[in-house]
């Protein structure tokens, strides 16, 4: 983002209306837009000459699908660099909006992310090698600093990795100090299946369909079989297992002890390979919460984010907990920095609209969903949480639109979806549509909110209560955590009742 600018000016107009008339001011607007008297702008922090981004290499192979190796790529070079403490490296989050606000003008990413020097560069695969070039650019003049290309075999990715990493420090720093070479050499894993695999894993995790959650899992897990000490496999693979549950993916097929069983196991397993591991912790918060432990849960979460502030998952996933504490502004600001850390993501997006809906935020609510239609207008989630967002508001011309939108993306049966459609367009006939959508097997949340529009709060808390018997308890702590119920109800003794059944603790 452009930097405020060093000087904040006003300007005053003086009006003489006739003679002897007195003269008086017209206020303009100060440069952020608000009425005088205008704050003294912030002094733009001077840039470091050690300090860099390393933007998302281009994925110059043939074949589309090989733009996750280009990705991890970037992201473990980012990783690395961050650990040499001379350096001041911004991170894969921080970069990631310039995959699509590509610029040529280096300056101008240089000046909006305040680093000295950029690199760039590409990854091709052609059959079993490598080419990957790279260029270092200082941001000031727009020279070229630094350029190498290496042609490798595709086993030996991890090498490469470390090269690069290694030559990009060195063209800053001049010389390496020996721990700072220990440090670039250090390896997750040395088998280069193990990480093609977590990689591809990553890669459709981060895609967040049910489909690419499944496929997420089965490299995460393929990852494993080839070097079972891989932490950060293990730690991936609770990721997705976790993600199975909550009812806005619909994963198919689900028994949710058992995936709470595999991803519990995967999530230790991790720690007691990498104790340090923040993004083990946070999906082991996750994990808790379904085990009805909030205690331990939050504690986890607290880890997660102190152990790793900058990963936005840790921040998100912590912000969902605090909203069932009834502590939402803590839980909009956590879920704020998850925005700030990643501000293209379209999964914080929608789950900061949901945040503040829920602390009764409406407007920055409104703003928020636009941005995430404006991210990914087909994509399920934002759809899912476009529909909840339309039905907690009464928006129901809305809800109309985005529910038949959310069944053509699904593949739900056009003709039902066209019918509820229009009968929530039509005032009459709205109960009885929203009532049909109860009636189908579908999410607890949607159904208790279905509840509350038609009947209110009471036949809400009516119908969580007697769903809490339900042996599928986990959609229903889904329900608990995504913000639906709002920090009124989740402050009404009923609701708290109902929560104190769950295991949570009264305040």
């Amino acid at each position: 983002m452009q930097a405020v600018s060093d000087l904040a000016t006003l300007s005053l107009a003086l009006l003489v209306l006739c003679a002897g008339t007195p003269m008086r001011p017209l206020l303009a607007q100060c440069p952020d837009g608000s009425p005088p008297p205008c704050a003294r702008a912030a002094a733009r922090p001077a840039i470091q000459p050690t300090s860099l981004a390393v933007l998302y290499f281009e994925n110059a192979s043939r074949d589309t699908t090989d733009a996750y190796l280009a990705d991890g790529l970037t992201e473990e070079i980012i990783s690395r660099l961050s650990e040499v403490g001379r350096l001041q490296v911004k991170s894969r989050y921080q970069v990631r909006r310039y995959r699509t606000d590509a610029t040529d003008n280096v300056a101008d990413i240089g000046r909006q992310l305040a680093v000295a020097r950029i690199v760039t560069g590409s990854v091709r695969r052609a059959g079993n090698r490598l080419r990957v070039t790279a260029e270092m650019v200082r941001t000031a003049t727009g020279d070229v600093v630094w350029s190498e290309r290496y042609d490798r075999a595709d086993t030996d990715v991890l090498s490469l990795q470390e090269d690069l990493a290694s030559a990009v420090a060195t063209a800053v720093t001049g010389r390496l100090l020996p721990a700072e070479r220990e440090v670039l050499a250090a390896q997750p894993t040395r088998n280069p299946a193990a990480y093609d695999a977590y990689l591809l894993g990553r890669f459709y995790w981060n895609k967040r369909t049910a489909a690419d959650l499944v496929a997420a899992a089965a490299h995460f897990e393929q990852a494993i079989r080839a070097d079972s000490n891989y932490a950060q496999a293990w730690s991936g693979l609770a990721d997705a297992y976790v993600l199975f549950l909550p009812s806005e993916y619909d994963v198919p097929g689900i028994n949710p002890d058992s995936i709470l069983t595999l991803a519990e196991h995967a999530a230790r397993r991790a720690l007691a390979l990498a104790p340090q591991l923040g993004e083990a912790y946070a999906s082991l918060g996750e994990i808790l919460e379904y085990r009805l432990q909030w205690v331990d849960a939050r504690a986890a979460f607290e880890r997660g984010v102190a152990l790793s502030p900058l990963y936005p998952t840790a921040h998100l996933w912590y912000g969902y907990d605090l909203m069932v504490w009834n502590r939402w502004d803590d839980a909009v600001r956590e879920m704020e920095r998850a925005k700030q850390l990643d501000p293209v993501s379209v999964v914080t997006t929608v789950s900061l609209t949901a945040a503040y809906d829920g602390a009764e935020r409406a407007p920055e609510a409104d703003a928020m969903l636009e941005q995430a239609r404006l991210l990914a207008p087909d994509h399920p989630l934002v759809l899912y949480f476009a529909s909840v967002h339309d039905l907690y508001r009464g928006e129901y011309e809305r809800l109309a639109g985005d529910f038949a939108r959310l069944a053509r993306v699904t593949g739900t049966d056009s003709a039902a979806a066209a019918d509820i459609e229009r009968r929530l367009r039509d005032p009459a006939q709205r109960n009885a549509a929203l009532r049909e959508t109860v009636d189908r097997p579908g999410r607890v949340s949607w159904h208790a909110l279905v509840y509350r529009a038609m009947d209110g709060d009471e036949r809400m808390i009516q119908y969580l209560s007697e769903q809490v018997a339900d042996p599928k308890r986990t959609d229903v702590v889904s329900l608990m955590v995504c913000g639906c119920l709002g920090s009124r109800l989740l402050a009404d003794p009923r609701m708290r009742a109902v929560l104190a059944r769950f295991g949570f603790p009264q305040p």
